[in-house]
């Protein structure tokens, strides 16, 4: 059965269950791979480290070693009299104590001999004498060198090479002759003494047997069965502890160069080699160790881990076929089931589940689908007697309750109110709804509106809302909760209600209540009020909360509502507009709509009688002054007649009195300015009239010598200092300048007729002194009256 699902069904849960039991067999698997894997890392790490550690501690024993040497050659190297014996020059002198001093030398080595007793041998070879100090003694050099190195490893001419270097500090190999004859491997350490002026002086050789060296690491294990080499720092062999030749210039200039550890194969076999170097010296120490040494017990983990992978296969292959098998046989029942029933195409291949979720999904759409259209009904339906329950328009053949308990509608007690709810501004709210169309976005504002009316009643009673003509309304039925405090209630609802909604969502309301009722009959009358309640919108503003009992307390108490607007304030507010006085004509309007709208309510007729009356007051004042309308924000009639059509149109007194109030301003700061033109242009042509008439005046008396000022400002009534500001004020010059100019222009023609003198001119333009006449002339000509006559006979000429 399972193979012939497979081979027709590729989308089968059986494949899907297949896969996912393999994969939960093989995810311990692999797992246990990685922590195998990780596990052989980490083993790998541990030993390289433990190697390391190994071999740093080796490091620490054979750098004693190393220092020892180090230290006997400070010694040697400082000490007084083989420094006096080097530097000194005394034998020059005193020649004969050149041997003396060499005696004591090897007394003083033979000394340290037994104080260093870590050190095999050791001797100063002096360049000048071509000898070497020995303990005790001193030899010719190739005396001393059969007797330290002669082997065929280190010959005569390479010895001397070592110890003849100039400045020269550091281990090397050499071959050295023991006491018993036998020629032995050597760590040889080699320092120069300072030269002298430019010449070798002498060289201080220290050796040990690597044997000491080795003996140091004889107990640690691992090395015994690999290879410990120490090198110098040209990667020669001074130590090591295999006699196998190794090709080490190969090994560690090529590799040790770049890590301090790698893997490498000589002689058909796998190394790991790794070195650190010496602290005090510039010696490597080098382990090379078998790779198998290290794995032994890791390949007997590595099969272990191979075998329970195979079982783990083995075993979880048979129990994924067990309850596979087990676990489908179910679910092909309930696919048969469903198959007869559900309307699916499974002739490309099908998964169970998804054929089962189908089934079922498509089960519970068409009971979704059904349960929505009949809430969606419901609605309408429960909206629609809502809204005939409060216009009284119920269908007498159906009981009331009946139809209040098919709504769902279960009533407290029998007392009532109503509130009218209209939108004056959702702008902000129908902004912040993105993707959606404008219908559904006010489907959404009943919606929201139509909960937060119904939560906050049910607090203490219980609301019911319904949408009506361009407003909503809610049915509002009290408990028995604090019955006196019911309009309290009422007013507690409308005013979280208007702020909740303004606050949160942005919608601005105007909301109206009626009064409390004692039965369903008195609901059409409790809507009633609401309405009226609703058009003194007109009166008290909008985005109020208009409350019936308020409004109309004033009826109950037998108050009588005037009308105030009489013809002189009317013909008072005119003339103000006229003269351009905005404050005045402003505190006019105002006092207008204070008279008529301070204390009790104005009813909504007379309210628009009064509005009307001012857009005519306005439009009649506008037609007077005629030309104004060239001035404001509407040039042209059309615009002109919109915008008294909108001030007619206000909602509100408040809306109509601002808009009032802007246009006014306009109008006034128009004929103000209108007005003082008009003055400015008087002022201007009167003094235009003055000037003239007193340039007549002295064009008729310039002859006259009592002609100045003072006659002036008294022929025109005017003192003379005034008279003669306003004059240069309108010509540009004084007065008096205005007399002599009018003076001098005549003697200039008189002058010019033959037969006159300069004293009869003066005399003729209303000089009394000649001489004065010469000045003034002059002043305004450049020149005097007789230097002009003499130019005039000249042109003549």
């Amino acid at each position: 059965m399972l193979r012939r699902m497979s081979q027709i069904n590729r989308k089968s849960v059986l494949l899907t269950w297949l896969l996912s039991y393999m994969a939960v067999l093989l995810l311990p698997i692999v797992i246990s791979i990685i922590v195998y894997v990780q596990s052989s890392q980490a083993l790998e790490n541990e030993i390289h480290a433990a190697n390391e550690s190994l071999l740093k501690q080796a490091r620490t024993l054979m750098d004693n070693q190393f220092e020892t040497m180090e230290r006997l050659n400070y010694e040697l190297t400082w000490n007084v009299r083989i420094r006096e014996l080097l530097y000194s020059h005394k034998y020059t002198l005193f020649p004969n104590d050149y041997t003396y001093d060499l005696y004591e030398i090897t007394k003083t080595l033979n000394v340290y001999k037994n104080s260093y007793s870590l050190v095999d041998s050791f001797y100063i070879y002096l360049a000048d004498q071509n000898m070497v100090l020995l303990p005790d003694v001193y030899r010719d050099a190739t005396f001393a060198y059969k007797l330290m190195h002669d082997s065929a490893e280190l010959p005569l001419e390479t010895w001397k090479t070592h110890i003849t270097q100039k400045n020269f500090k550091g281990f090397i190999p050499m071959w050295r002759v023991t006491e018993d004859g036998s020629r032995r491997k050597a760590v040889a350490y080699v320092s120069t003494h300072p030269p002298d002026n430019n010449r070798p002086v002498a060289t201080n050789v220290i050796m040990i047997d690597p044997s000491r060296i080795l003996h140091t690491i004889e107990h640690v294990g691992l090395f015994n069965k690999g290879h410990v080499l120490i090198l110098n720092e040209d990667n020669e062999v001074l130590v090591s502890s295999s006699e196998e030749p190794l090709p080490l210039d190969f090994l560690f200039t090529q590799r040790m160069a770049t890590s301090d550890f790698f893997f490498w194969e000589y002689g058909g076999e796998r190394y790991e080699v790794s070195y650190v170097q010496s602290v005090q010296s510039k010696l490597k120490y080098v382990s090379i160790i078998p790779s198998r040494l290290f794995w032994q017990k890791a390949e007997q983990v590595r099969n272990l881990t191979y075998m329970s992978i195979l079982i783990s296969l083995l075993g979880g292959g048979m129990l994924t076929y067990f309850f596979l098998r087990k676990n489908y046989n179910p679910v092909r029942r309930l696919v048969q089931a469903f198959t007869t029933k559900a309307d699916s195409d499974t002739a490309g291949g099908y998964n169970e589940f998804q054929f089962l979720q189908q089934a079922v999904d498509q089960t519970f759409l068409a009971m979704d689908r059904f349960t929505l259209e009949r809430k969606k009904q419901m609605h309408i339906v429960r909206s629609n007697f809502i809204v005939r329950l409060l216009k009284g328009k119920l269908d007498g053949h159906i009981p009331i309750d009946e139809a209040l308990t098919t709504f769902n509608m279960r009533l407290m007690t029998n007392d009532f109110a109503v509130m009218l709810l209209y939108v004056e501004d959702n702008t902000a709210f129908m902004e912040s709804i993105m993707g959606k169309e404008p219908a559904d976005k006010l489907r959404l504002q009943q919606f929201i509106m139509q909960n937060v009316l119904e939560e906050l009643s049910a607090r203490h009673h219980q609301g019911f809302v319904a949408e009506l003509d361009d407003m909503s309304a809610c049915l509002i039925n009290f408990s028995d909760w604090e019955p006196d405090h019911r309009q309290q209630e009422l007013l507690r609802i409308a005013t979280e209600a208007q702020s909740f909604l303004r606050t949160k969502y942005h919608i601005q309301l105007t909301l109206s209540v009626s009064g409390v009722h004692s039965s369903l009959a008195g609901l059409s009358q409790a809507y009633v009020e609401a309405l009226d309640a609703m058009e003194y919108k007109l009166v008290m503003g909008s985005k109020e909360i208009l409350c019936y009992w308020d409004i109309h307390k004033h009826e109950e108490a037998g108050q009588q509502v005037g009308y105030y607007y009489p013809l002189q304030v009317e013909q008072q507010l005119i003339n103000y507009i006229k003269i351009g006085d905005f404050p005045s004509a402003q505190n006019t309007l105002d006092e207008i709509i204070d008279r008529n709208f301070r204390g009790a309510a104005v009813s909504v007729p007379i309210a628009r009688c009064l509005m009307l009356n001012l857009v005519s007051t306005l439009v009649k004042t506008l037609s007077e002054i005629g030309h104004v309308q060239e001035s404001l924000p509407v040039p042209n009639r059309t615009k002109f007649e919109k915008r008294v059509e909108k001030l007619a149109r206000c909602a509100t007194i408040q809306d109509m009195q601002g808009q009032m109030a802007e246009l006014l301003k306009q109008v006034c700061e128009y004929t103000s300015t209108k007005r003082q033109q008009n003055i400015l242009q008087s002022r201007q042509k009167l003094l235009s009239d003055l000037i003239r008439q007193v340039h007549s005046f002295i064009e008729h008396n310039y002859h006259s010598p009592s002609l100045n000022i003072t006659m002036i400002g008294n022929h025109f009534d005017m003192k003379p200092a005034y008279l003669s500001k306003l004059f240069k004020d309108s010509t540009g010059e004084g007065l008096l300048d205005g007399i002599n100019k009018t003076r001098i222009a005549h003697a200039k023609q008189l002058v010019a007729e033959a037969g006159k003198t300069i004293g009869e001119v003066s005399v003729c333009v209303g000089f009394n002194d000649v001489n004065a006449f010469i000045r003034t002339f002059k002043k305004y000509e450049g020149i005097t009256p007789g230097k002009y006559k003499e130019t005039l006979g000249r042109q003549a000429d």
